[in-house]
């Protein structure tokens, strides 16, 4: 089973502990026994990427995460629905400093592919370099910031970038049409400076976290206190891909969006 997990903190020291504690949330599925997971991040001005794009075992987020330093993060877990395991075709995908990863699949690709890829502006369709229909997706939302010239703006107004995502899904389920089952757009996009979530289709929770407890006994009271000079850690963590939300998480509604700004403030809108 696939899995998108997205992260947000004050602190870019506590990822590995933050994974740790939502362990049971963003575990894939036991059927998911071969992974191929890929994580992307941010590191002042810099976008870094891990990848692993063939199945290699099951994914173990603790050894991933050990030396990543960030504040913003987005980690993917593939089933290869469209498109073969590649390094092109795993997520989270990257245009200059903006990172998007998908669960889901766009129903009736091999039939809409073509006007996709045909309709993007020429930059956009020779930036493609995989086959899955995640990246097609990705580059139409793209193409929305790039229409009202904010694709390279360092703070784009969140909604204008609200407005990309739907424009971009109205695109897509304009070509899929009205007589077949919509298709499952569950996606995460980060400039890390904000985050953006979509569920349209399956499932998604987030959850908001102050401090950390114990991994080895999850009993035992959160930290009481930052050490001096270190804030306590404050997170929020958003996971899509499996059959439910995750226990203790707070459910998106079908086809609503969320934003989390730098301040970990949460903003919810319709589609």
């Amino acid at each position: 089973m696939a899995r998108l997990i997205g992260y947000m903190a004050n602190r870019a020291d506590r990822l590995r502990d933050a994974f740790d504690q939502e362990r049971a949330a963003i575990t894939a599925l036991p059927a998911d026994l071969r992974s191929a997971w890929g994580i992307g991040f941010y590191q002042g001005d810099e976008v870094l990427h891990k990848k692993q794009p063939t199945p290699d075992g099951a994914v173990q987020w603790s050894a991933v995460t050990e030396n990543v330093r960030t504040d913003c993060a987005i980690a993917h877990v593939r089933l290869a629905t469209v498109g073969g395991f590649s390094v092109d075709n795993t997520h989270p995908f990257r245009l200059r400093q903006w990172l998007f990863a998908h669960v889901g699949t766009l129903t009736a690709f091999e039939e809409i592919h073509d006007k996709l890829r045909a309709d993007l502006p020429d930059f956009l369709r020779r930036n493609i370099r995989g086959s899955s229909d995640s990246e097609l997706f990705f580059h139409w939302i793209l193409a929305g910031l790039h229409e009202v010239n904010q694709l390279e703006a360092q703070t784009p107004s969140p909604s204008v970038v609200l407005q990309a995502i739907s424009n971009a899904v109205a695109k897509i389920e304009g070509l899929v049409g009205p007589a077949r089952a919509p298709s499952t757009l569950n996606m995460l996009l980060s400039n890390g400076r904000g985050m953006f979530a979509l569920r349209h289709g399956g499932s998604f929770g987030y959850v908001q976290r102050t401090g950390v407890s114990d991994p080895t006994n999850p009993d035992a009271a959160a930290e009481p206190e930052a050490r001096p000079g270190s804030p306590l850690l404050r997170y929020v963590m958003l996971v899509a891909g499996g059959p439910d939300v995750p226990p203790g998480y707070e459910g998106l509604d079908d086809q609503q969006l969320l934003f989390v700004n730098r301040d970990l403030e949460i903003r919810l809108h319709s589609l």
